[in-house]
């Protein structure tokens, strides 16, 4: 393996590791509460991280795009919540939650996609 695509690994891994964290925000109130992870969202969240993290220790192309898509999935269910009920109180999510689970789906995707591109050097 490349040590671009040990990079790439890593950042899977990575960004695994900060979808599985933010679980912490469960209990943050207040100041503290800046992304909205609750409810059924936390499980979701949860184990899509941990999805990430075994594609990035495994090397895995395949488990890296289907993380990205489960995020990517989740972030249009959750806006289709705040489009269709304002509060989205079933779900207990906002627009924060819509944004971390778009960024973690746009990421996981573009490493996912990067991860077979051979390399091409300029003389």
């Amino acid at each position: 393996m490349t040590a671009a695509g040990r990079s790439l690994d890593r950042a899977t891994t990575t960004l695994g590791a900060v979808a599985v964290a933010s679980a912490v925000f469960v209990f943050a109130r207040g100041d503290f509460s800046f992304i909205r992870v609750r409810g059924d969202s936390v499980a979701v969240v949860l184990a899509l991280g941990l999805l990430a993290i075994v594609a990035g220790r495994r090397a895995s192309r395949t488990l890296t795009l289907a993380a990205g898509a489960g995020f990517l999935a989740s972030a249009a269910v959750v806006l289709l919540a705040l489009v269709t009920r304002g509060d989205s109180a079933f779900l207990d999510v906002d627009g924060s939650t819509l944004s971390f689970c778009l960024g973690l789906g746009i990421g996981l995707l573009l490493l996912g996609l990067a991860h077979d591109q051979p390399r091409t050097s300029t003389p």
